[in-house]
């Protein structure tokens, strides 16, 4: 069997399509503004995001797992640029999950803005969103919430964990890979408190005890790896995709998943892609995972 190809990428934070209008202003929503006129739009390039985009179409991936956060401020008219962007890179399937700056406000027009990244949400609601290709299942996770002003932590809803525990059950005695995205990390160190997963130990026990291949999730805008606590289930993080070429681990770049399906395991191998100061793409690190496609999750 040919191996799937998954590209994951975050954080694209499309430019500004246009000021809220008087209804959509609120106090958390101006120090956002504040936050891109004074430091972010310097740092969240097009340009930058096109050329990370032409790799994945390089690399022609069988799927996408994008972790959220396409807007800023959350606004409808970014809600509508980005369903325009997301039309023009005539992607392959994709699952995509929102962060922490499409939910940004609690305003009763969430649902109809979400209705216009359907096709790519593949779920408006709560419950996990499922994208599946060969072997492959990508399972969707929403951690987006609205928070008080200087927070941007995360939190699934209990219903939501609950939802995914048959579900990774089912999958797993169906034979197929795993894959679980969300935009906050499920594991403590990756980023401040303020900005941190709430509950994340209710869903550090349910992959505990049902077992997954892999955790996908953006958020720290940093390339990152961790596992989930007393298992050996990698959690990858990427950095921003539009963000401006550093030396740090915080320039643009994707993770190019491979993932083979053998007769005990799965072989998985990952591939960072980061954008260097000359413009151009190049190899980060590469990891490879073996973990027993039959075999019960594996405490440490």
């Amino acid at each position: 069997m040919s191996a799937v190809k998954i590209a994951h990428l975050s954080d694209l934070h499309l430019p500004l399509a246009g000021l809220p209008c008087l209804k959509e202003i609120r106090f958390k929503r101006l120090l956002s503004l504040l936050s891109w006129q004074l430091r972010r739009k310097h740092i969240h390039l097009p340009q930058t995001l096109s050329y990370i985009m032409q790799d994945i179409r390089a690399h022609m991936p069988d799927m996408v797992a994008m972790t959220g956060d396409l807007t800023n401020l959350g606004l409808l008219s970014e809600f509508q640029a980005a369903q325009t962007w997301l039309k023009e890179q005539d992607l392959p399937p994709t699952l995509l999950v929102p962060g922490n700056h499409d939910a940004l406000i609690r305003e009763p027009t969430y649902s109809c803005k979400s209705t216009l990244w359907a096709p790519w949400l593949r779920n408006t609601g709560h419950t996990p969103s499922v994208l599946r290709h060969g072997p492959v299942m990508l399972i969707g996770l929403n951690s987006a919430i609205p928070t008080a002003p200087f927070l941007a932590s995360g939190c699934v809803a209990a219903k939501s964990v609950e939802a995914l525990r048959p579900l990774l059950r089912q999958a797993a005695e169906e034979g197929l890979c795993r894959v679980v995205l969300l935009h906050h990390p499920p594991v403590a160190g990756l980023v401040s408190r303020r900005k941190g997963l709430r509950q994340r130990k209710a869903l550090q026990r349910l992959f505990q005890q049902e077992g997954a291949e892999l955790v996908l999730h953006g958020h720290s805008h940093r390339g990152s790896l961790s596992f989930i606590p007393q298992t050996h289930i990698p959690v990858l993080g990427t950095p921003s995709a539009s963000h401006c070429a550093q030396t740090s681990a915080r320039s643009a770049g994707w993770n190019d998943i491979s993932i083979q399906a053998c007769a005990t395991e799965w072989h998985i191998t990952i591939q960072r892609r980061a954008l260097g100061l000359d413009m151009k793409m190049h190899d980060g690190p590469i990891y490879r995972f073996a973990p027993h496609r039959l075999s019960q999750p594996t405490r440490l």
